[in-house]
């Protein structure tokens, strides 16, 4: 019963049942039925009835105690065993010729003659059915041979052979599924769909099919099968067979090939030798497909790594070159000086001062420690930084660099006239031009003539300069609000500051500025000059005092910072100020190289008709011969003049002395430091580099302001859509509902949702010194209505260009000490029209800038009252075609004239109820268009019944003014 179950068997659910109903049908060898061959003629039975059906029953003996179970038989391999034919046969099991020739050939089977058992060899039989491949297990005697090892099983054993029969039967009928799932693609939709169905009843994943039908493909074409076997003779009445190969999988699916055996259907058969060859020839190109997928796969895999690689590269490398400054290397990583102090300190550095000149080699370390990759390139990194400091015996005495600071009005000027005239009366090298903004003058000649003067004197005659005579470089710094840049530049390379303070006004607010300035410069001098002493009634004490209490404390009053009272008009002090400043240089010591590169600052720079581009510097270290090349800022310049504050060209200027340089490709920014390049390929080659990060900077400050921008608007849209959800929560739309988040929207969106006006200005200044100024002083203009934005602000004259971007603009166009010619005059009035205000004066733009912006804003709507009535009682008159009755206030004008054509507002208890129209204004039954005090009158109000008595109806008149910042 149990063979008959087994060779019906087509599925796994099938199997389980018969092994369930026949758990130790695998432990039972099948017997075959008489041996010899088949008769002729002799049709094969259409059952299989068990080979020892006949055989007399054994009665066991009484069941002794179990023996251990008998370790597993070690592989055999396939033997060759001689059917009823002679022909040879691979055993499918591997047990062997007995159990081959046990389970092969039956005189009751079903199988056809010389049809092999396939009924535990993974295969399938001739008609169709699949028989899972049986795994080997310990075979016991044949049943009908007495034995005394022969005993019933117990129920724990049945038990144990149901479960691994149910096991091995679901997992072979997995497998074969899994085989059937991978060549599904030869079926038809509605036969995949019940392959899939069945697959996932027994749990194989059907979602991975298509997926994994390759993989299977391969893997099964590429087990090795066995060579092919001829037979030496088959029956008669079996069909020939002419290549037979054995596998383990064989039958799988429909196969394509003519020569199968048996049924046709989904049984298959042997395939012929130009089918196995195709087959290899598709397994080969397929591997080949395979193969060069993955290597394509693996090329672009690597070609994108080597893109990737030089961006991260570039992202983390920095360029440096073979020496700078702690402070520059702080700016070359972006990365703040307390971090560069830490990683020097960490590689071992102990002088982390940010003047610290570091060679390649530690600032690579540095660069290292913060996450940066070095690279060591004079070409990318080249720049050019001021020298390490000389040794003192390469120094030589400089001139004190004095800077004239104090209030406006103060007597700065005065002060600086008096000491240049006396300097040109007495025949001396000085500075007269005034537009420099430095002079030098020689000490001895300038005292000889003050004294002369205040005593009463003769002029000494004219003083030669001496080599080594005492000599002073005076800065003159303006005193006006707007140029606190300039006055902090102006100490910034000073080494004494003269504090101007005037007798008959005090310390004022430039005062208290400058003296912060000095505070901040510990290695300034200062000295206190009171001016206009020669005026009648001034306190001196009273000056000295405030400076007290403003924090200098002068000499008199127990202080260690000198006091001078001078006056420019007479002379008094002068001398005795130059001999401070000289006494203060040489306890100093001011020295300086006055051999090898030069360096300096730029005071100021400006367009010059017939000269160019022209910059004042003043030379604080070595030698500024009249061929160098020079850099500044982002600018270089090959020198082609040197003109000094007497007005002719010399050869060489050295530390200490102030000249006017021509030759600059662009003009340099007032402050800019001034370098020495050794050659013209070295300046441009600098420059180039300085726009490279300057430009780098900018798109980084770009990047971050874009990113900060959609942050901003995501914030705004998150919050945007949270309230929208909570909206349609409760089931209301649009601002039926006020929410907190609301709020917050408001917030985000107060700078973007409200639009600030500006006012557009073009500046245009003498020098750059005073363009710094004027944008110092013009871009604070403004409130949260109205701002001023600057679109250009450059040195020269006003010129088309200025006219051009201030009409497609529509800006205004600001001049300070420039001109404007008529030609450019009459292009700005044609239309549209642009408006140009030039003044000498810096406030006067100041409050012409100020009244522009202040147009920008909306007026201020002002309320006038011109009369007032109060209402004594209230009337109500029935109107024909109106529904409710018209209300007349019963008044009484109580203040000036109360008109008909003006507004009204209504007051009550203090507080405005109302602002309408008079639609009725009558006196007695008359109507009227204005009363006077004291007269009763009837006011009807437009739209407006809640009249009360004691009301009070004002009439009023509103009014546009113009607003002020």
């Amino acid at each position: 019963m149990a063979s008959s179950l087994l060779a019906r068997c087509t599925c796994g659910s099938t199997l389980t049942r018969s092994l369930r109903s026949s758990p130790s049908s695998f432990r039972r060898p099948f017997l075959s039925g008489p041996k010899g061959p088949a008769k002729p003629g002799m049709s094969p039975p259409r059952t299989m009835r068990p080979a020892n059906r006949n055989v007399p029953k054994v009665e066991p003996l009484p069941p002794p105690p179990p023996p251990p179970p008998p370790p597993p038989p070690p592989p055999v391999a396939p033997s060759f065993v001689r059917g009823s034919q002679g022909g040879a046969r691979p055993d499918p099991r591997g047990h062997g010729a007995r159990g081959f020739e046990a389970g092969r050939y039956g005189s009751s089977g079903d199988r056809r003659q010389g049809e092999p058992d396939r009924r535990f060899s993974g295969q399938r039989d001739a008609r169709g059915t699949y028989y899972p491949k049986r795994r080997v297990v310990p075979q016991g005697p044949p049943i009908g041979e007495p034995s005394s090892q022969q005993r019933p099983p117990t129920p724990e054993r049945r038990k144990l052979e149901v479960n691994d029969a149910r096991r091995y039967a679901l997992e072979r009928e997995r497998e074969r599924l899994a085989h059937v799932a991978i060549d599904s693609e030869k079926y038809d939709p509605k036969t995949k769909e019940k392959i899939q169905r069945s697959a996932k009843a027994i749990g194989y994943p059907a979602e991975e099919i298509g997926a994994r039908l390759d993989e299977h493909r391969l893997r099964s074409r590429r087990q090795a099968a066995p060579a092919p076997v001829e037979t030496s003779a088959r029956p008669s009445s079996a069909r020939p067979v002419r290549e037979a190969v054995v596998s383990e999988r064989e039958g799988r699916g429909r196969e394509r090939t003519k020569d199968r055996r048996g049924r046709g259907g989904d049984a298959g058969g042997f395939k012929s030798k130009k089918e196995r060859e195709a087959e290899e020839r598709e397994e080969r190109e397929l591997e080949r497909q395979w193969a060069a997928k993955k290597e394509k796969e693996a090329k672009l895999l690597a070609q994108a790594r080597e893109r990737e690689m030089p961006q991260q590269r570039a992202a983390n490398q920095v360029e440096l070159p073979s020496m700078l400054r702690m402070s520059d290397l702080s700016q070359l990583l972006r990365r703040s000086m307390f971090r560069v102090k830490l990683a020097a300190e960490q590689i071992g550095l102990e002088d982390t001062r940010p003047e610290r000149m570091l060679v390649a080699e530690d600032a690579a370390l540095i660069a290292l420690e913060l996450g940066f990759e070095p690279v060591i390139d004079d070409e990318a990194g080249f720049d050019l930084y001021p020298a390490p400091p000389a040794p003192p015996e390469k120094l030589a005495p400089r001139p004190p660099i004095t800077g004239i600071f104090g209030h406006v009005d103060h007597g700065k000027t005065s002060l600086l006239d008096a000491l240049r005239s006396t300097s040109v009366a007495a025949g001396e090298a000085g500075g007269i031009t005034q537009h420099i903004g430095a002079f030098e003058v020689s000490v001895n000649a300038m005292v000889a003539n003050l004294r002369a003067k205040t005593e009463g004197l003769p002029a000494p005659p004219p003083y030669e300069p001496k080599e080594g005579d005492p000599t002073i470089t005076f800065l003159d710094t303006p005193g006006h609000a707007a140029f606190t840049a300039m006055r902090a530049r102006g100490a910034g390379v000073t080494d004494v500051v003269v504090l101007v303070v005037a007798a008959d006004d005090g310390v004022k607010p430039q005062t208290e500025e400058v003296i912060g300035l000095i505070k901040s410069a510990p290695d300034v001098s200062p000295v206190v000059a009171i001016t206009k002493v020669d005026k009648p009634g001034v306190d001196t004490k009273k000056v000295k005092h405030g400076l007290m209490a403003a924090g200098i404390d002068v000499e008199e009053l127990g202080g260690e910072i000198p006091c001078v009272e001078v006056s420019s008009v007479t002379g008094q002090g002068l001398a005795e100020l130059l001999e401070t400043i000289s006494a203060i240089a040489e306890v100093k010591e001011l020295k300086a190289e006055r051999e090898g590169r030069v360096e300096g600052r730029v005071l100021e720079a400006r367009v010059d008709h017939g000269r160019g581009n022209v910059a004042t510097i003043l030379v604080t270290r070595g030698r500024l011969h009249s061929t160098a090349s020079l850099v500044a800022g982002t600018t270089w310049a090959r020198v082609r003049t040197l003109l000094p504050p007497s007005g002719e060209p010399v050869e060489a200027a050295y530390p200490g002395q102030p000249v006017e340089v021509t030759g600059w490709r662009e003009l340099p920014e007032a402050g800019d430091l001034v370098l020495e390049a050794e050659s013209e390929d070295d300046a441009k080659k600098c420059i180039a580099n300085r726009l490279r990060r300057q430009e780098d900077e900018k798109m980084m400050s770009e990047v971050e302001v874009i990113n900060e921008k959609q942050k901003r608007d995501a914030e705004i849209q998150a919050i945007r859509r949270a309230e929208e959800r909570k909206a349609r929560d409760v089931g209301l739309r649009g601002n039926a509902v006020s929410h907190a988040g609301d709020v917050a929207v408001e917030q985000l969106t107060a700078s973007s949702g409200d639009e600030v006006k500006e006012r557009l200005l073009v500046i245009k200044a003498d020098v750059s010194g005073t363009v710094e100024a004027v944008v110092g002083s013009l871009e604070g203009i403004g409130n949260k209505e109205a701002k001023v934005k600057i679109i250009r602000a450059d040195v020269g004259d006003v010129h088309e260009g200025d006219l051009d971007l201030a009409r497609t603009a529509g800006a205004v166009i600001i001049g300070f000490n420039v001109e404007a010619s008529a030609s450019i005059m009459r292009q700005a009035a044609q239309h549209p029209p642009v408006t140009v205000h030039i003044s000498p004066i810096i406030y006067r733009l100041v409050e012409i800038v100020r009244k522009e912006t202040a147009a920008l804003l909306p007026p201020r709507i002002e309320v006038r009252v011109h009369g007032e009535a109060t209402v004594q009682q209230i009337f109500e008159i029935k109107v024909k075609g109106r529904k409710t009755p018209k209300v007349i206030a019963g008044s009484r004008c109580s203040n000036g004239v109360f008109s008909k054509a003006r507004k009204v507002r209504v007051v009550r208890n203090g507080e405005t109820i109302h602002t309408g129209t008079v639609e009725t204004l009558k006196q007695v039954k008359k109507d009227v268009l204005e009363v006077q005090k004291g007269v009763e009158c009837g006011i009807a109000i437009e739209e407006f019944d809640d009249l009360r008595p004691e009301d009070l109806i004002q009439s009023i008149e509103e009014i546009s003014v113009a607003r002020e910042l």
